[in-house]
């Protein structure tokens, strides 16, 4: 991916541009350029250059954060060493940090992301890293490895998330997978404890022009405190059974309805944020502990390769390229609990005031 485009010399060029400017040496006499052939390079490189959660003190994430978790408890970098080294080394992999880093954004309230990666902050910064390597290589796209998204469920439905999916396409950038986390606190009226959820329209909007060509697989995180165990289960299900995703060029992901396609996990964090203690969630004096069902999506072909099986109906569905009436339609029966001090067997209307009797909202809810 080395660079033929010519940047003007002047004090403001930056440093990349010059570097990228001028011809590096072939290096004939190095055994890393003169006997490995540029693949092997690339995955030499890319190894080298992979990201990682900072280690220093100073920069870790607060325990007692709402965005603090496995992967994510400090900013993650990468050791640029390398590219020092020589031209002809930085020529090849000068995009390689960029390129295969997980791009990570958080379309959420300012306060449930990292300082500096707010919804709009995170959105330009990608943006203009992808404008910049597409002008310093010449191409058109840019593919890169991974984009996660933690989102919550007032910002998926009022269309920030398929918004942020279809600039990215419209900017050129391509990614191989596609992941979107749900947090516990993501949730709708989690605060109030209330049923899990998931409105079901934005699927619809997905379709056609969001979502890239390049993704291969989709990853849908699901996670809840460990006592909501059975509700997140029943939206994995369900999400299994008639869910799927339809790329830019026309090719549809699906889950495996064999169960093959739903990854469970668990974590444990402290069960304190932003100055207030959730006791009512804790496992332990201080501790909530998490649970997560992740579905995946993967290409029809995919999915039977791996030995698995799509829904027909879905199948069929997607090649019909019409709405979406399976999923928007869900819905999983439920029994309220009972009123407080009420006699047992009393219900309580927990329904939204914003539901219709169509059934046009997907709605998911168990007693706990």
């Amino acid at each position: 991916m080395a660079s033929s485009t010519e940047f003007p010399s002047s004090p403001e060029t930056p440093l990349y541009a010059k570097l990228l400017a001028q011809p590096p040496d072939p290096q004939q006499s190095c055994p890393l350029f003169n006997r490995f052939p540029a693949e092997i390079r690339q995955e030499i490189f890319a190894l080298a250059l992979s990201d990682f959660p900072d280690p220093a003190a100073e920069n870790q994430y607060s325990a007692q954060t709402i965005y603090t978790r496995p992967s994510f408890f400090a900013p993650r970098k990468s050791d640029l060493r390398l590219l020092r080294t020589c031209r002809a080394i930085y020529a090849e992999a000068w995009h390689l940090p960029f390129v295969m880093r997980e791009q990570t954004h958080w379309i959420t309230s300012d306060d449930r992301a990292p300082a500096g990666h707010s919804a709009n902050e995170g959105r330009n910064r990608l943006f203009r890293t992808a404008e910049w390597i597409m002008k310093s290589s010449g191409l058109k796209e840019v593919e890169i490895e991974s984009l996660r998204v933690f989102a919550q469920m007032w910002a998926i439905e009022r269309g920030d998330l398929g918004s942020f999916l279809w600039g990215c396409g419209y900017r050129g950038i391509m990614p191989r997978r596609f992941t979107l986390t749900i947090r516990h606190t993501d949730w709708w009226w989690w605060e109030s404890d209330r049923p899990l959820r998931f409105e079901g329209l934005w699927l619809s909007r997905l379709k056609n022009d969001y979502l890239p060509s390049s993704i291969r697989e989709i990853h849908i995180e699901l996670e809840s405190v460990e006592r909501k165990k059975e509700q997140i289960d029943a939206i994995a299900k369900q999400m299994a059974e008639k869910w799927y995703f339809v790329r830019k060029d026309g090719v549809a992901l699906f889950p495996d309805v064999t169960g093959k396609s739903v990854e469970i996990d668990r974590w444990s964090g402290s069960s304190t944020w932003q100055g207030r203690t959730w006791t009512r969630d804790e496992s332990a004096p201080g501790r909530i502990d998490y649970y997560i069902a992740t579905v995946v999506f993967r290409p029809e072909v995919v999915v039977k390769r791996r030995g698995g099986a799509v829904n027909p109906d879905s199948v069929a569905e997607a090649e019909s390229g019409g709405p979406f009436p399976s999923a928007a339609k869900m819905r999983l029966a439920w029994v309220p609990p009972p009123r407080e001090g009420a006699e047992d067997g009393s219900e309580e209307d927990f329904s939204d005031s914003d539901s219709d009797s169509s059934n046009e909202n997907l709605y998911f809810a168990l007693i706990d």
